[in-house]
């Protein structure tokens, strides 16, 4: 068997390509969060169009509206072709089988939220803004499989060191990513569904998450290679609570108030801070999916380089 990692396999390209590709992901979710938090996910009543015909839609329309949803759907062609090419480029520009099978999924799960996309539209009269709903909770899942590859492709993620995560770090980061998707799903049900559920789920949930990331953020702090994980965590945990508050007091503010003084949102357009909220929640999601990948992985000991050596010149002789 061979002991040797096969991480230094991945070359650079790949790596940068995987990262462009999630890059490419945040002005797509954006956008498509800002499709529903302005409210004209419907502003065309055709789900699927060429790609001709939306940067003709684009250059005709200068309304927000029409330049919301197909710049959306725009940057989801680019996310697409990008997807093909990081396909390709796993299956035969990485080693480790796995990969490959890696960027397979992605490409999979990209084609799966294009046609969610379209039954969105297509299919609205009949379900509503369901599909909306699945739609953005299935973005958070590409997002972190995108990220994944990214991860597992850089150097960093070599398994070369000698090192590995404590039991405690590796089933916690799992959980804290886990609660951070529950909690995006709950965001999903309080922005496209009028239900109970919701708002109450969600708002009880950002106090789990909080208290989930102090915890990780404890587990990792001993940690050099989490040090850009855990000033990513504290800066978009911070933020996200402040957006979260002021999506809060826009969506359910009420000017008569009970008492003689009411809470007043800050005098900013709440559709963006709502729009940057859903993307901050993806992000932080990314870097909690980050720190997992990372904890799970398995050492290599400076021995077995020497085993696999000694093997190939036994071979030889």
């Amino acid at each position: 068997m061979n002991l040797v990692s096969n991480n230094s396999d991945s070359p650079r390209w790949l790596h940068w390509l995987a990262v462009l590709t999630a890059l490419l992901t945040l002005p797509l979710l954006f956008l498509g969060a800002g499709v529903t938090s302005h409210g004209v996910g419907m502003v065309d009543p055709r789900g699927f169009r060429p790609p001709w015909e939306i940067v003709n839609g684009l250059l005709e329309n200068s309304g927000l509206d029409w330049r919301l949803e197909y710049g959306h759907r725009t940057f989801g062609f680019l996310v697409g072709m990008c997807g093909i090419v990081l396909a390709v480029g796993c299956w035969f520009g990485d080693r480790r089988p796995w990969i490959g099978w890696m960027g397979l999924l992605a490409l999979t799960l990209i084609c799966i939220q294009g046609s969610l996309g379209i039954f969105r539209v297509d299919y609205n009269a009949l379900h509503g803004r369901t599909f909306a709903m699945v739609h953005g909770v299935f973005a958070q899942i590409v997002f972190a499989v995108l990220v994944s590859i990214a991860v597992l492709t850089a150097r960093s993620a070599r398994f070369a060191e000698d090192w590995e995560a404590s039991p405690a770090l590796k089933r916690w980061s799992l959980i804290t990513t886990s609660i951070i998707f529950g909690q995006l799903v709950l965001g999903g049900i309080t922005r496209h569904q009028d239900s109970l559920l919701g708002p109450r789920g969600h708002l009880l949930g950002a106090f789990v998450v909080v208290i989930a990331v102090i915890w990780l953020l404890k587990l990792i702090r001993e940690s050099e290679r989490f040090t850009l994980a855990r000033v990513a965590f504290m800066g978009l945990l911070a933020l996200q609570l402040l957006l979260g508050m002021e999506s809060w007091l826009s969506k359910y503010f009420v000017a008569t108030s009970v008492t003689h003084e009411a809470i007043v949102p800050v005098p900013m357009h709440a559709e963006w801070v709502r729009t940057l909220h859903y993307v901050v929640g993806s992000m932080i999601l990314a870097t909690s999916v980050s720190v997992a990948i990372l904890a799970q992985r398995k050492p290599v000991h400076a021995v077995e380089p020497i085993l696999e050596t000694s093997r190939r010149l036994e071979g030889v002789a």
